[in-house]
């Protein structure tokens, strides 16, 4: 055990730090840029795929009288339960 307080505060480097010569650094710092620009190129292709895609889907316009009368047939047992329940309760005094 270290009782000093030097040794419980010291910072240890977990692995050890590698010099870079000039070409390795430019090699590395090519490989950086041509992956940033494939990212780029990469993003402005699905970009415009999901544009061409928006602009070539049918829109649907619905009657508002046609959606209502299609969620009352789908309204289950649950729900005429639930709206039952849901109802205020009045109490008379006989």
């Amino acid at each position: 055990m270290c009782s000093s307080p030097k040794g419980s505060t010291a910072l240890r480097r977990l692995g050890k730090r590698k010099e870079f010569s000039r070409t390795e650094y430019e090699e590395y710092a090519s490989i950086l840029r041509r992956a940033s620009v494939c990212y780029e190129l990469a993003q402005q292709k699905k970009l415009e795929r999901l544009r061409f895609a928006a602009s070539h889907q049918p829109i649907l316009i619905h009657n508002p009288d046609e959606v209502v009368k299609e969620d009352e047939k789908q309204r289950g047992i649950l729900s005429y339960l639930k709206e039952f329940l849901m109802q205020p309760i009045t109490l008379r005094w006989i």
